[in-house]
C-alpha cells in the first residue's frame, strides 16, 4: 500500500479521536458544572424551608404570649403555611439520591403534624383554653418542627453525599478520556513515523530537482511581539515579596492599591469569615470610600452572590460586566484550616475573563491569606450591623 495514503489514514483517524475526546470533555465538564449549580440551588431551597419552619413555630409561639395580637399571628401564620407545602415540594422533588428521599419522608411527616397540630392549637385560642394551647405548642409543636428541621439537614447532606459521589465518578471518566485519547495519539504518532521511514518503491523516473530559488527578503522588518504578561508577572513577584515582608498593618492598604493597579481593578475588597455570626465581613479595602463599604454590609455564607457561593466550594468565580457596569472575580482566601474568606477585585472592560487576570489575583489572594488568616474574626465593632442597602456603587462580589 502506498506510504502517503496510511500517512493520510492515520491523520484522519488521529482527528477523529481528538475530536471525540474533545467532544466527550465539554460534555463530562458541562455535567459537573450542572451538578455544582443544583448543589447551590439546594442549599438555598433547604435555607428557604427552614427558616419558614422557624417562622410558624414563631407565630405559634406568639399565640399564647401576653400582649400579642392573637389574630394577626394567626392570620400570619396561615399565610405562611402554603408558603410551606410549596418548599416542600420544590425541595423533595430535586432529591434523587433514594436515601435523601428516605430522610425527608419524616421531615413531610413531621411538617403534616405541624399543620394538624396548628388547627387543633387554633380552636382552642379561640375557644379561650390558651393554657391547653400553650401546652400543645411547646410540647408536640416544638417537638414536630425540630423534628422536621433536622429530617430536613439530613436529607441535605444525604442529597450533597450522593452527589459528589457522582462528581467524583465524572471526574474519574474524563481522567480516563484524557490519558485513552493521548495513548492513543501517541501509538499514531509512532505509525506515523514508521509510515514515513518506509523506502520509497514507485517505478517511476526520477526528476530532476528545481534549482534552488533566492530566498525572500523582507523590506521591513516584521512586527515585535507584545510582551503580554511578563511585566505583570515582575510586577507581581515584586508586590509578593513585599506582602511576605509586611510587618504593619497600617502597610497593607498602599499594597492594596498596588495589586489593582496590576490587575487594573477599579477595586479590592477582602472579605473574612466570621465562624459565630455565619458570614462574610469586609475586613479592607482599596477604591471604596467608607460610606460605601458600610451601606454593602455583610455577606451570609448561604447567600446566593458570587463571594458566598467562592466562599463554600473554595473556587474562583466570576461576574461578567456589560456595558454600564465592571464585572468582578473572586478568589478563595485558603490557609491549611480551609477557607477563611475571599478576596473580590472589581474588573474592567472584561478583564476578569482574562485568565492570566484570575491567575494574578489567585497569587495575591494566597499571599494576602498568610496575612489576614491569624486575626480574631470575632470584632466587637461590627456588633451594630446595617443591613446591605442597594447603592449605585454596589460591589460585583455581591451581584
Amino acid at each position: 500500500m502506498n506510504s502517503r495514503l496510511i500517512r493520510v489514514l492515520i491523520v484522519i483517524i488521529g482527528i477523529a479521536i481528538a475530536s471525540s475526546a474533545v467532544y466527550l470533555l465539554y460534555d463530562l465538564d458541562t455535567q459537573i458544572s450542572s451538578r455544582r449549580s443544583s448543589i447551590d440551588t439546594l442549599h438555598e431551597q433547604a435555607s428557604a424551608l427552614n427558616a419558614s419552619i422557624a417562622d410558624v413555630r414563631s407565630g405559634q409561639f406568639a399565640y399564647v404570649a401576653r400582649g400579642q395580637n392573637e389574630p394577626f399571628w394567626m392570620s400570619r401564620v396561615a399565610a405562611l403555611m402554603p408558603a410551606l407545602e410549596q418548599q416542600t415540594v420544590e425541595f423533595s422533588a430535586g432529591l434523587t439520591s433514594p436515601d435523601a428521599q428516605k430522610a425527608f419522608e419524616g421531615a413531610s411527616a413531621a411538617l403534616e403534624n405541624v399543620r394538624a397540630l396548628d388547627t387543633r392549637v387554633r380552636d382552642f385560642v379561640k375557644g379561650g383554653t390558651s393554657l391547653l394551647a400553650a401546652d400543645l405548642i411547646f410540647s408536640d409543636g416544638l417537638e414536630a418542627t425540630s423534628a422536621a428541621s433536622t429530617q430536613v439537614q439530613a436529607a441535605l447532606n444525604e442529597e450533597l453525599q450522593a452527589r459528589n459521589n457522582e462528581m467524583e465518578a465524572l471526574a474519574g471518566r474524563r481522567t480516563m478520556v484524557v490519558g485513552g485519547s493521548a495513548v492513543a495519539l501517541l501509538l499514531l504518532l509512532i505509525a506515523l513515523a514508521l509510515a514515513g521511514t518506509a523506502p520509497a518503491t514507485s517505478a517511476e523516473p526520477a526528476v530532476a530537482a528545481p534549482p534552488p530559488l533566492d530566498p525572500v527578503r523582507f523590506e521591513t522588518p516584521l512586527p515585535k511581539a507584545k510582551p503580554a504578561v511578563t511585566p505583570k508577572l515582575v510586577t507581581t513577584a515584586q508586590l509578593c515579596g513585599e506582602l511576605s515582608r509586611v510587618a504593619d498593618e497600617a502597610q497593607l492598604p498602599h499594597l492594596l492599591q498596588r495589586a489593582a493597579r496590576v490587575l487594573d481593578a477599579a477595586g479590592i475588597i477582602v472579605w473574612m469569615f466570621e465562624p459565630s455570626r455565619q458570614c462574610l465581613r469586609p475586613a479592607m479595602s482599596h477604591g471604596y470610600d467608607e460610606k460605601t463599604i458600610f451601606r454593602m454590609g455583610n455577606i451570609h455564607r448561604d447567600a446566593n452572590n458570587a463571594a458566598a457561593a467562592a466562599f463554600r466550594s473554595s473556587e474562583v468565580r466570576t461576574v461578567g460586566g456589560d456595558g454600564t457596569a465592571n464585572g468582578a472575580v473572586i478568589v478563595p482566601l485558603m490557609t491549611s484550616g480551609g477557607c477563611v474568606g475571599v478576596l473580590s477585585a472589581e474588573m474592567k472592560g472584561g478583564s476578569e475573563k482574562d485568565e492570566s487576570s484570575q491567575a494574578l489575583a489567585t497569587i495575591f489572594a494566597a499571599q494576602l491569606a498568610t496575612l489576614v488568616a491569624t486575626p480574631d474574626s470575632s470584632d466587637p465593632a461590627d456588633a451594630t450591623e446595617a443591613p446591605p442597602a442597594a447603592t449605585p456603587m454596589k460591589s460585583a462580589a455581591q451581584a
